[in-house]
């Protein structure tokens, strides 16, 4: 009788046990909970290795939020560089390679652009505009008004060059120089569907807003020359993970952002009077490298670096390469 009554304890202990255990593999398969992790080691790596503080700027609008990575201890002598992201994330994943370099020569400020990581906006309006005001208002509120030491710079990158070249034309007074990297800036309605529809009918959700890993690994494949090959080996839950904490909270945003910069059939480009960088690398198959010459064209006072056997992402590819020409073009007098 004794030994039934320690079989039934032991059973019910042990179904206890493979519960528990159930339960925390679903936790680490499902929830996010490794990417979060990755993610606040990012915030330690930017404060304690880069001198970053996170900043949050509440706009007078009183409708939007732009959250800021700020050089913690601004320095007279450094110039302020603006860094501006692309669709790939937000701006602590996508510039991980580049900041510790960029921190020791500038003053930075990186923002996540609206519907990415932590900035926000009630506004309905899903333009580059409403981005471009969101970014121009939150660097004024940081003391980046355009006037003494309150000039900028900006590097940007991809769809961060649609938002950096709409704010040199509406504050030419803000930015000094402006550095343009695999951008298709210029682009008419039908040269940037022409592009995206050569990677397929669905590209364009499925590239700029994956929703499954299949999604995230062709957006690696075609972003990149080399393909990143580990990105195959990372098992299909991690990405998942990553997709989760990336896009699934403003979704439905970052689609119409996406919709609104591929279908608004542009006015003639404005030619803007700042010293401008373009950069691209040769194997771009987003942005063709025919786009980098046609814009460097367009704009009389560039120049244009061409980094060879890189794709579209130069910041993960080539990112002390694209470092060293932002450095030297920005502080150069």
């Amino acid at each position: 009788m004794a030994s039934m009554k320690h079989v039934h304890l032991f059973r019910r202990y042990l179904t206890i046990a493979l519960t528990l255990f159930q339960s925390l593999i679903s936790c680490l398969f499902n929830f996010p909970i490794l990417i979060k992790i990755a993610d606040s080691f990012l915030s330690l790596y930017f404060m304690i290795f880069c001198d970053l503080r996170p900043v949050t700027v509440d706009l007078d609008d009183g409708e939007t939020t732009v959250h800021f990575w700020i050089s913690g201890h601004r320095r007279i002598s450094r110039p302020n560089l603006v860094v501006l992201h692309g669709y790939g994330g937000n701006s602590k994943w996508q510039f991980v390679h580049q900041v510790s370099d960029l921190s020791k020569s500038f003053n930075l400020f990186i923002p996540d652009l609206v519907f990415f990581g932590k900035s926000y906006t009630k506004n309905a309006d899903r333009s580059v505009e409403i981005q471009a005001r969101s970014i121009a208002g939150g660097l004024k509120k940081l003391g980046c008004d355009g006037t003494g030491r309150g000039r900028i710079s900006v590097y940007s990158i991809s769809y961060g060059g649609f938002v950096a070249y709409k704010m040199a034309e509406m504050w030419p007074e803000m930015m000094e120089k402006l550095v343009i990297v695999s951008s298709g800036v210029g682009f008419t309605q039908q040269e940037k569907t022409a592009e995206m529809t050569k990677h397929g009918r669905d590209c364009c959700s499925k590239m700029l807003v994956p929703k499954t890993p299949m999604d995230l690994r062709m957006l690696v494949k075609i972003s990149t020359n080399t393909g990143l090959v580990f990105v195959d080996w990372i098992p299909d839950f991690i990405l998942s993970q990553f997709i989760a904490v990336m896009y699934e909270k403003n979704r439905q945003e970052l689609l119409e952002l996406a919709k609104n910069l591929l279908e608004r059939e542009e006015a003639e480009l404005h030619v803007i009077s700042q010293k401008t960088l373009i950069i691209w690398g040769d194997k771009d198959k987003v942005f063709p490298l025919e786009h980098g010459y046609r814009l460097q064209r367009h704009l009389q006072n560039s120049r244009l670096e061409i980094i060879k056997e890189t794709g579209h992402a130069v910041n993960v590819e080539a990112p002390t390469t694209l470092n060293n020409l932002i450095t030297s073009f920005v502080l150069s007098v």
